[in-house]
């Protein structure tokens, strides 16, 4: 009981101490359609990095793969690699990305389709996708962990998780997001230095950890042999082309309030996310080699209970924050897909306070329906790589393609839909066939093929954008 009201009060201070000042810092004005859908582009530098950390640093890397990296060794830092690249990449276009002020990722595709309505609303569609994977699998494993550490009901745990969830997204969408996700960057860093430090303790030092674990899971080559190649090509073709289309991260671009500052941005935020990264595969190998009988889904949750219990409840604090950051950006990039890209193709020329108020509602409809999903999905990493993968077969050439296609005057709306409609069949079929190619690689090359073909006939029907 102790240990329970111990996590539950350490997680409610956290919850209070992150909403005040974000509270206090955004009532100075009203909130405003800009305020929500992209923080009416006055984001700090710091703000911005802290914000692109905690939405990446959720509980798939805190419990997912810190429970591969004790199964499988080092060779799983391949996915924090793959997961970063997209900060490095988009670094490249970010100037360009902040010019434009574009707001959604659809935003972009309007641009080259000249507001084409079906491109619009199918583009939104397809970028949901990689938020709904994160906000499912970040309150499956919420409710999943604190269920185990407290006792309490699984279904009433990730109910109250996703309505919490509300208060960091009501009051001014990305606004207030990025800055409880600031202030839950800088508590996760400092618990999560601590905790690799009691960690080693607990393991008599690093010395003893190289000496207990089983040498292969400390070396690429045989580490692979353990992961897989396939399983690192399924990321490859997932997770980097996915971070690639991922709508949160875009908005965070177009968010910062100094152009000239948005490259280094990335930059910071892929160094700080990768160390984030390195954590989890530090301490996986550290619970090797202090229990190396565990199954790896329950290994956080050991690690946890094996902790103090003031240290216990502020790392159980951690995790909520980790999965708190996402889930709210996630759900406040999908309400603004709806309300900023689908709404004004079926309800055009509504006003500010409606759209504001429609986006709230919004907010409140996507989670129902993710709580709903993550009670019958409850495989976290599998749920997350498949979103991954759509999003990227449907939305990578349309986008990064598209864009060279656009500079030449050989892009066509045709070749658009037709590059989404058939990334989203070819991923199906990898996936029904079990193909030796993953199913994201044969989305993207379907997407690919298609949007070639579509737009070579389309163009010599005088069909150029």
């Amino acid at each position: 009981m102790y240990k329970t009201l111990s996590i539950i009060l350490a997680t409610a201070v956290l919850i209070l101490a992150t909403l005040i000042p974000t509270f206090v810092l955004n009532r100075r004005k009203q909130t405003s359609g800009e305020d929500w859908a992209i923080a009416n582009r006055e984001l700090p530098l710091f703000v911005v990095v802290g914000t692109q950390f905690a939405s990446v640093f959720g509980g798939g890397i805190m419990v997912g793969h810190l429970g591969n990296t004790y199964q499988n060794g080092i060779s799983v830092i391949f996915y924090g690699i793959f997961m970063v690249l997209p900060f490095v990449f988009l670094a490249l276009i970010a100037k360009w990305l902040r010019k434009n002020e574009f707001a959604t990722i659809p935003d972009i595709l309007k641009k080259y389709s000249n507001r084409n309505k079906t491109i619009t609303v199918l583009s939104s569609a397809m970028t949901m996708l990689f938020p709904l994977g994160w906000i499912t699998s970040q309150i499956t494993a919420f409710g999943s962990i604190y269920s185990a550490l407290t006792g309490l009901d699984y279904t009433a745990l990730c109910i109250i998780f996703s309505l919490i969830s509300l208060f960091f997204i009501m009051p001014a969408g990305l606004k207030t997001v990025a800055w409880t996700d600031f202030f839950f960057a800088c508590f996760m860093g400092i618990i999560l230095i601590i905790s690799l430090g009691y960690g080693t303790n607990m393991a008599g030092g690093v010395n003893t950890v190289k000496a207990t674990v089983d040498p292969d899971m400390l070396t690429i080559t045989g580490s692979l042999k353990k992961l897989g190649l396939s399983t690192v090509f399924l990321w490859f073709f997932s997770v980097l082309p996915g971070g690639m289309t991922n709508q949160l991260y875009y908005q965070r671009i177009c968010a910062i309030k100094e152009e000239k500052k948005v490259t280094r941005s990335l930059i910071i935020s892929a160094v700080v996310s990768l160390l984030g990264f390195c954590w989890a595969i530090y301490m996986g190998i550290t619970l090797n080699s202090i229990n190396p009988t565990l199954e790896k889904d329950s290994v956080t949750g050991w690690f946890m209970n094996q902790l103090p219990i003031p240290l216990l409840a502020c790392f159980a604090a951690v995790l909520f924050a980790a999965m708190m950051s996402t889930v709210s950006s996630a759900v406040q990039s999908m309400a603004v897909n709806v309300t900023y890209d689908i709404m004004p193709v079926l309800k055009p020329n509504m006003s500010d306070k409606q759209s504001l108020r429609f986006s709230r509602i919004t907010c409140l409809a996507i989670m129902v329906f993710s709580v709903v999903m993550c009670l019958v999905f409850t495989d976290t990493l599998a749920w997350l790589v498949a979103m991954n993968a759509f999003s990227a077969a449907t939305l990578f050439c349309p986008i990064f393609v598209g864009y060279a296609l656009y500079k030449k005057n050989k892009l066509t709306n045709s070749g658009i839909i037709a590059a989404m409609l058939c990334g989203a069949v070819g991923t199906v079929i990898g996936m029904v066939m079990n193909t030796a190619i993953n199913y994201a690689a044969v989305g993207i090359l379907f997407s690919f093929v298609g949007m070639m073909i579509a737009c070579a006939v389309t163009t010599k029907k005088k069909d150029v954008i």
